[in-house]
C-alpha cells in the first residue's frame, strides 16, 4: 500500500509538472504574440518620428522584454526570462515616481500661460523693418480707421453687385446711376488709395501664432479692392481709359502690399486681387482705345513673368515653421519666473489674456503624456519643425507641378495617422489641420495660376502690339515673340503651350489647365460629363454659367437627399423644411443659397 501511495503521489507530480510546462508554454506563446504586436507598434510609433527621446527609451524598455523573453524561456534561459519580465513593472513603477516628482514638474507660484517663441519672432521682425514713412501699412491703417469699411454696396444698389455685375466688366453711369453716385461719394477714400498705391513697402507686425488676431485689415483691403475696380469699369465703360488702368494699377500694387506680408494666407489673397486687376487690364487691351503711352505704362506695371516659386517657397517657409512652433508651444507653459513645464490643459482657443490662468491642477497626468513624445526644453521644437518641413521639400520643390488627389476620401484614417493620434493627438490634429501636405500643394498650383494669368497678360499685350502695327490679330502666338518675354509662352500649369486661335474680329487664348485637356477654354461643372471642365480662360473671359433648368435642379437634389427625395419632394410632400415626417423625425433642412 505504501509502494502505491508513493506511486501515485509521484503520478501526481509528473501531471501537475505536465499542466505547468503546458500552461507556461501556452503563456509564453501569449506573451510572444503581445509582445510582437507592442514590439512591431512601437517600431511603426518611431517611424513616425513622434516619440521623443524619453518616449523611445521607455517603448523600448516595456515592448523589448515582452517579445524577447519567451524566446529566453524556450532557450532554457529561466533566470534572464524572469528578470526581463520584470522590467515593464519597473518602468510602471518610474511612471508613478515621475509622475510626483516636482522637480520634473516645477508648481511655481504666478501666472502660467502658454509659451511662445519670441526670439524667433523678434529677429523675423527685424528683418523686415521699414521707416514709418516708408510703411504704406501705416496709410492704410490711417485710411480705414476713417471709413466705414463695413457700407458694403451690395445691399444699397437694389441688387446691382459691385463685385459681379459692375466689378466684371466695363459699364457706364447712366445705365446704373444709383451705383455711380455711390461711387461719387467715395472719390475722396479712392483717391487716398491711389496714393497708397504709389508706395513701394508695407509691413504689418507678424501674426506668428494661429489664434493671434489678424494684424493685416484683410476686410479693409477687400473694400478697397471693390472699389477701385468697379471705378475703374466705369472708367473704362466711359472712355477714361488712362484714369481705369490707374485704378488698375493700384490694385496690383494692393496685392503686391499683400505678398510682402510673410504668410501664405497674405499670399492666397494677393492671387486673387491680381486675378481681377489682369482681367480688366486684358479686357482693355483686348477691346478698348489705348494710347501708345496706355501700352508702355501696362508694360511697366506688369509683374515679371518669370517663375520665382523656389524663392518664394523659401522665404514663407520660415514664417510657417514659426506658425507650426508656437501652435506645438502649446504643450508648454511658461509664468512669470521664467520656469517651463508641460501644460496639464493646453489652451486652444485662448481668450483675451491669451490663455494666462492661475488656477493650479493637481492632475500631472496628461505632462507625462506630452514628456513621453514632445522634448523637455520647448527650444527643442525647432528641430521637430525642421524635420517636418523638410518632409515637405519634394513636394514643393518638384520639377512639375504636384496633381491633386481626386481619390474619394475613406471614412477611416491610414494606420499612420491612428499611430500619431496615439502618440501626441494634438501634434497630428495641428499638422492636419493647419500643415498638411494637399495646402502645400493647393499653393503651389494657386501660384502656377497665378504665373499663367501673369502671362496670359503679357501675351494679350503682345497680341494688341501686333495689331496696332499690323491692323489684325496674328495667325499664330510665335507672331509676337518680339513684344513679350520669351518665358510667357510656357503654361506652367499644363506643362504645354498655351492655346490660342482667331475667332473672327477677337481671338481666344486660355491655358489647358490643370487636367491638361483642350476642354476649348471653358472651366465650369458639366453635369452631363459628370465631370470639371478646368481650362483657365486668358480673354474672353468666361460666361457666367447659365441657370439650372427643371431636371438638373431634380437631379442634384435626389443627389443631396438620396432616398428621401420622393419623401420630400414627391407628391404631396411639403418640402425638405416640413416639421417632421411620418417617422416623425425632423427632415433636413434646405441648403440656402
Amino acid at each position: 500500500m505504501k509502494e502505491r501511495s508513493e506511486q501515485d503521489h509521484q503520478r501526481n507530480d509528473a501531471a501537475l509538472a505536465k499542466r505547468k510546462r503546458i500552461a507556461m508554454g501556452v503563456g509564453r506563446v501569449v506573451m510572444l504574440l503581445v509582445g510582437s504586436f507592442w514590439l512591431l507598434l512601437f517600431v511603426a510609433a518611431v517611424r513616425t518620428g513622434y516619440p521623443s527621446r524619453i518616449g523611445i527609451a521607455v517603448g523600448a524598455l516595456f515592448a523589448g522584454p515582452m517579445a524577447v523573453s519567451p524566446i529566453l524561456g524556450w532557450a532554457g534561459k529561466k533566470r534572464l526570462e524572469g528578470i526581463l519580465l520584470g522590467v515593464p513593472s519597473g518602468i510602471i513603477v518610474l511612471v508613478v515616481l515621475a509622475v510626483v516628482t516636482p522637480s520634473l514638474w516645477p508648481e511655481g507660484k504666478g501666472t502660467w500661460r502658454p509659451y511662445r517663441f519670441d526670439d524667433e519672432l523678434a529677429a523675423m521682425e527685424g528683418g523686415r523693418g521699414v521707416p514709418e514713412a516708408e510703411n504704406a501699412a501705416r496709410r492704410y491703417d490711417a485710411a480705414f480707421a476713417e471709413v466705414d469699411v463695413n457700407d458694403q454696396p451690395d445691399y444699397l444698389l437694389s441688387g446691382v453687385s459691385l463685385r459681379d455685375e459692375l466689378g466684371k466688366r466695363p459699364w457706364e453711369g447712366d445705365d446704373y446711376p444709383q451705383a455711380s453716385e455711390w461711387l461719387d461719394s467715395h472719390a475722396e477714400i479712392i483717391d487716398r488709395l491711389l496714393a497708397i498705391g504709389g508706395m513701394e513697402k508695407c509691413r504689418w507686425p507678424v501674426q506668428a501664432d494661429t489664434y493671434d488676431e489678424y494684424t493685416v485689415p484683410y476686410k479693409g483691403l477687400h473694400y478697397s479692392v471693390r472699389l477701385l475696380i468697379a471705378a475703374g469699369n466705369r472708367d473704362l465703360g466711359e472712355d477714361r481709359v488712362s484714369s481705369a488702368l490707374t485704378k488698375y494699377f493700384c490694385v496690383l500694387r494692393v496685392a503686391d502690399h499683400l505678398r510682402q506680408q510673410p504668410s501664405t494666407l497674405n499670399s492666397f489673397i494677393s492671387f486673387r486681387v491680381e486675378r481681377d486687376a489682369l482681367q480688366m487690364i486684358r479686357h482693355a487691351l483686348a477691346q478698348s482705345s489705348l494710347s501708345d503711352e496706355d501700352i508702355a505704362q501696362i508694360a511697366h506695371h506688369l509683374s515679371m513673368t518669370a517663375e520665382l516659386w523656389p524663392q518664394e517657397w523659401t522665404g514663407l517657409l520660415e514664417y510657417e515653421k514659426l506658425r507650426y512652433m508656437n501652435l506645438l508651444g502649446r504643450l508648454y507653459e511658461i509664468n512669470d519666473s521664467g520656469e517651463i513645464r508641460f501644460a496639464t490643459d493646453p489652451v486652444i482657443s485662448p481668450g483675451d489674456e491669451q490663455g494666462q490662468k492661475d488656477e493650479e491642477r493637481t492632475d500631472k497626468i496628461p505632462r507625462l503624456y506630452w514628456l513621453m513624445s514632445m522634448p523637455r526644453d520647448p527650444h527643442a521644437v525647432r528641430g521637430i519643425a525642421d524635420r517636418y518641413f523638410a518632409k515637405l521639400d519634394p513636394i514643393a520643390n518638384s520639377e512639375h507641378l504636384p496633381q491633386t488627389d481626386r481619390k474619394e476620401q475613406t471614412a477611416f484614417a491610414p494606420p499612420s495617422d491612428f499611430i500619431k493620434m496615439v502618440c501626441n493627438f494634438y501634434r497630428w490634429w495641428a499638422e492636419t489641420a493647419f500643415f498638411d501636405e494637399e495646402e502645400c500643394i493647393q499653393y503651389r498650383q494657386v501660384h502656377a495660376e497665378c504665373i499663367v494669368r501673369r502671362r496670359g497678360t503679357w501675351l494679350v499685350l503682345g497680341l494688341r502690339r501686333y495689331r496696332d502695327v499690323h491692323g489684325a490679330w496674328p495667325q499664330t502666338l510665335d507672331d509676337v515673340s518680339n513684344y513679350v518675354p520669351p518665358e510667357a509662352f510656357a503654361d506652367p500649369v499644363a506643362g504645354d503651350a498655351f492655346v490660342y486661335a482667331r475667332d473672327g474680329d477677337s481671338f481666344r487664348l486660355y491655358s489647358k489647365g490643370p487636367n491638361r485637356e483642350d476642354e476649348g477654354g471653358r472651366c465650369y461643372y458639366v453635369r452631363a460629363l459628370d465631370k470639371v471642365e478646368d481650362d483657365i480662360p486668358l480673354w474672353p473671359p468666361p460666361p457666367p454659367p447659365e441657370p439650372p433648368d427643371e431636371e438638373s435642379i431634380k437631379k442634384e437634389l435626389e443627389d443631396i437627399y438620396g432616398s428621401g427625395y420622393h419623401l420630400y419632394f414627391g407628391p404631396g410632400a411639403d418640402g425638405p423644411n416640413k416639421s417632421a415626417d411620418r417617422s416623425g423625425m425632423k427632415a433636413p433642412a434646405r441648403k440656402q443659397e
